[in-house]
């Protein structure tokens, strides 16, 4: 008998203690019958927030409640029938409320005999959000690369067929009237690439450089710049948020725009803060309620003389600034558009 065999064992059994303590991945070592945690590492405790007494007293789905039942019939199973499993899509829940999307890799403890002896299983978690978050940025710069695509094969092809022909007609005839459609088209053109380039700096807004900004005073000032002629606004909104000023004053010339062109001359837009955001609303003729899962998508419109970039635009900015938007109807019978998830100072 070699004699050397009872340290190799104790060795190897503090190798494997070492990696489970100092793994920069969480693991959990998981029991198949009552689908507790028999035991987690460092790096699962930092990784979902709870101290390891707590993380040991929980029940798995309070961790991935929306997942278990995935988890249990697929990767679980695996692991009890062939003695391994894996799964790049589990959403683990930490301690705080926070959402991360994890790989898992899982293995039974104990030795490759009949199924029914195994008891135990050890996975091994590792967060993956940096990787589907550049995902997520490929898909949007995929998508803005259709955008712009879109915009160029079609926005911009009708104008520029109506600037030929209508050059064609002023060469013939010399009519003023062909000149007045020349310069009409050109400034479609203008508005066309205005708006492709504001909607470019929408989607890039670096959360690194926000500020402090007073929302009234940016709403005033976006106000001034929009061809109001008999409209009115009115605000309630002396609050200072986080935000990048510039495309926050976009975001209120195209709301203000939107309330102006599809609403009476004498429309009454009024801006006001809410617990968690703002509001936007009017008196026009607001938004069907068929309508308003629509109005948000790249080139939608329901007037002759729109491009369908506005309400796009307000979208991406309050995307890449990490709050969300509804559209709904206002008390006074138009539409209201209500921005959430908003950092005050």
């Amino acid at each position: 008998m070699d004699e050397s065999t009872p340290n190799d064992d104790t060795d190897l059994s503090e190798r494997y203690a070492k990696i489970f303590r100092y793994s920069n991945d969480a693991i959990m070592v998981v029991d198949f019958g009552t689908e507790s945690f028999v035991d987690v590492n460092p790096a699962a405790c930092e990784l979902l927030g709870y101290d390891r007494e707590t993380l040991l007293s929980l029940d798995p789905s309070v961790i991935h409640p929306d997942d278990m039942d995935r988890v249990r019939e697929s990767f679980i199973a695996d692991v009890q029938q062939t003695g391994s499993g894996w799964t790049d899509n589990l959403t683990c829940i930490t301690k705080d409320g926070r959402e991360i999307p994890t790989e898992v890799s899982g293995a039974t403890l104990e030795s490759e005999a009949a199924s029914s002896e195994q008891t135990r299983m050890i996975a091994i978690l590792r967060d993956v959000s940096e990787r589907v978050r550049r995902q997520r940025e490929l898909e949007r710069q995929v998508k803005r690369l259709d955008r712009f695509a879109r915009t160029v094969s079609h926005d911009l092809r009708n104008p520029l067929t109506t600037l030929h022909g209508q050059l064609e007609l002023a060469r013939e005839t010399g009519k003023k009237q062909h000149f007045n459609k020349i310069e009409t088209t050109i400034r479609e053109i203008d508005a066309i690439l205005d708006n492709v380039l504001t909607l470019a700096r929408a989607e890039s807004v670096d959360k690194n450089n926000l500020s402090p900004v007073d929302l009234e005073t940016v709403g005033t000032k976006a106000w001034e710049q929009v061809q109001t002629a008999n409209a009115t606004l009115r605000t309630d909104a002396a609050v200072n948020l986080v935000a990048d000023g510039d495309q926050l004053r976009e975001l209120f010339d195209n709301l203000f725009r939107n309330a102006v062109d599809h609403g009476p001359v004498d429309v009454t837009v009024t801006l006001w803060a809410t617990d968690d955001g703002f509001v936007v609303s009017d008196d026009g003729p607001g938004v069907p309620p068929t309508e308003q899962d629509q109005v948000f998508e790249w080139g939608y419109t329901t007037i002759d003389s729109g491009t369908g970039f506005g309400l796009a635009i307000v979208a991406d900015i309050v995307a890449a600034h990490g709050w969300d938007i509804d559209v709904s109807d206002s008390e006074a019978g138009g539409a209201a558009f209500e921005i959430t998830g908003v950092t005050f100072v």
